[in-house]
């Protein structure tokens, strides 16, 4: 452990968080010459939007989600990958060095904001320590379109930052206006920020009486013996305390007097503060929601039902914990098994662990308030994700990332606990066990990061790992399709379909991308089954209803073929490939006035 001499010079405060930089750039060191995987071609590779600066001011208007083609408005977000793009072109290495920078800093960011709130540089040490390298934040590190968490998390902790500033500045107005403008950022980045507002508030009530921003990081000399306790020395966060509310009639602030003034300056931060805070929240769901039109996912509860949706996130919400503490397999794919009943194992045992968790946080309350305040972090940021609103994907490593902040910071002071509690003699042993469990995370972390080396690596990781990733074997089915493997994909498309089935879940991708296949080994009879299939489903969707009348025109149904490039177009009059690929079987067809009648269309769409 650290020494508390070494501790005390000025000298290792400006040490350590270069330390904690520099392991958490090492950690993910060898992500630089990963490729794109995921989402990123999505939001990058495909995506013209980041790629012409014309589009810049559509950043701030209704055409962003027109072009961007994102549902959440997240411009902060997508202005780094304007930088990024004018910077790196295509080049991979670029962006995941941009993610690898902010990561590093939000690290940083930590070690002072917990420094600032316990004022104690080994928790601040040992807890960030353990957020540069923890295993279950490889996904948002790796992935260049998971960036929003990356960035969500450093405007949020920015924002903490400027707010507990205004215990101690002099300059009160300056940094609740910058945490206020940070918050808003973080807000333009993922709305999971949203949480921002209540742990301001748990941050006041758990931690000012305590330690941190109203204690001294020293403790108060016991008093004598034979000393009126009327007339002992008033404690020195008292004394704080007592400079912001003096006493009425001029007295020491002792018991009552201390917990009268505390609520009186409670009062006063909510009065004075809160109010920007939560104007900042309805202002950006204003801005999101009326100004900009921003769409909201129209997604049903799990099963359709608020009662499966509570049993089934009681379970997700046990297996975060779970992976915090044994970041063993990790999955980029989870996919989480409906909970129906509340009698089943799976429930029980993660209603259980949660019902402990809060008789501990209640039970720490009074003694070990920085306990209570690292547990409350993690379900406070953990409620945007919650699926209380619903959304697509209900559990994902990636929401883990600023709820981890909570959970190393619990770690650091449990550590610490530990030390202290052991006797001297085995200290070293203690301190053994410690480095090895760091160790391991950053080999673990190191390895991790191997499997985000590309597409398929990704996912032939994950289609070994997870027993029931039909997202993983769809992905991977594409993959073995860009590069000819014709047979192979249509091998893990059939089993994304079939374990799709055994979970009751209706797969139109899979039956979309089935026909692709078939339909490029000539087995049109298949493809346009597969086809019909999807359009079952998604009876909607203007591109299966393209293919499929492409696949008709090459086995012969011209007729069939035509009524279903009319339906493409009816669905999205606006794409010019549909109007495009109808010319050309009019041409085919040997009728050159509707050809170019679809021709002119086409054209002018494409202008």
């Amino acid at each position: 452990m650290l020494n508390q001499s070494f501790l005390s010079t000025k000298t290792t405060r400006i040490l350590l968080p270069i330390l904690v930089s520099l392991v958490s750039f090492l950690a993910y060191l060898n992500t630089l010459h990963h490729q794109f995987v995921f989402d990123d071609f999505r939001i990058i590779v495909n995506n013209p939007f980041i790629k012409d600066w014309k589009y810049f001011p559509a950043l701030f208007n209704c055409d962003y989600f027109k072009i961007s083609g994102e549902l959440s408005y997240r411009p902060l977000v997508t202005l780094s990958y304007f930088i990024d793009y004018s910077l790196w072109g295509l080049n991979s290495s670029g962006f995941h060095l941009t993610n690898l920078l902010i990561h590093t800093l939000n690290t940083v960011l930590a070690f002072f904001l917990i420094f600032k709130i316990t004022n104690n540089l080994k928790l601040a040490t040992i807890a960030c320590l353990f957020f540069s390298i923890h295993p279950v934040l490889t996904e948002t590190v790796n992935s260049v379109g998971f960036r929003e968490d990356l960035l969500c998390a450093t405007f949020f902790l920015l924002a903490l930052f400027f707010y507990v500033k205004l215990y101690t500045s002099k300059y009160k107005k300056i940094c609740c206006v910058a945490s206020l403008l940070a918050y808003f950022f973080s807000l333009l980045s993922k709305e999971m920020a949203i949480s921002l507002p209540l742990i301001i508030f748990v941050l006041d009530w758990f931690l000012p009486q305590s330690s941190g921003m109203m204690s001294h990081p020293h403790p108060d000399p016991p008093p004598s013996r034979g000393r009126d306790p009327g007339n002992l020395p008033i404690p020195v966060h008292q004394q704080k305390l007592l400079h912001i509310f003096p006493s009425p009639c001029g007295r020491g602030l002792g018991g009552g007097d201390f917990e009268s003034a505390f609520k009186t300056y409670l009062k006063t931060r909510i009065l004075r503060y809160y109010p920007g805070f939560i104007l900042m929240s309805i202002g950006y769901m204003l801005l999101r929601l009326v100004f900009f039109k921003s769409t909201i996912e129209h997604v049903a509860y799990p099963g359709n039902s608020l009662v499966t949706n509570f049993l089934t996130m009681t379970k997700v919400i046990a297996s975060y914990i779970k992976l915090w503490f044994f970041p063993i397999v990790l999955n980029p794919d989870y996919h989480v098994t409906f909970e129906t009943t509340p009698i089943k194992l799976p429930f029980l045992i993660s209603l259980a662990l949660l019902v402990c968790i809060a008789f501990l946080a209640v039970r720490l309350y009074r003694r070990q308030k920085k306990i209570t305040f690292s547990i409350l972090w993690i379900f406070v940021t953990l409620i945007p994700v919650m699926n209380i609103i619903p959304i697509g994907n209900i559990m994902a490593e990636r929401y883990l990332y600023l709820p981890s902040f909570g959970f190393c910071l619990f770690a650091g002071i449990l550590i610490l606990k530990i030390h202290a509690r052991v006797p001297k003699a085995y200290h070293p042993l203690v301190n053994a066990c410690f480095a090895a469990i760091f160790i391991l995370s950053l080999a673990h972390t190191i390895k991790h990061n191997r499997i985000w080396f590309d597409k398929q690596t990704l996912w032939h990781y994950t289609v070994f790992n997870t027993s029931c990733s039909f997202n993983a074997h769809n992905n991977l089915g594409k993959e073995y399709y860009e590069k000819g493997l014709l047979d192979k994909a249509i091998e893990e498309y059939t089993i994304a379909l079939l374990k799709a089935s055994e979970v009751r879940y209706a797969y139109p991708i899979a039956h979309y991308n089935l026909g692709i296949a078939y339909d490029e080994k000539g087995m049109y009879d298949a493809s346009i089954q597969e086809y019909r299939n999807a359009l079952r489903i998604e009876p909607k969707n203007s591109d299966t209803h393209n293919n499929l009348a492409i696949t008709l025109f090459k086995d012969g149904q011209v007729d069939l073929a035509i009524e279903e490039f009319r339906t493409a177009i009816t669905q999205d009059p606006d794409n010019p490939t549909y109007h495009d690929n109808l010319a050309k079987l009019y041409y085919r067809i040997n009728m050159p006035d509707k050809a170019m009648a679809e021709q002119e269309v086409a054209n002018r769409l494409k202008h």
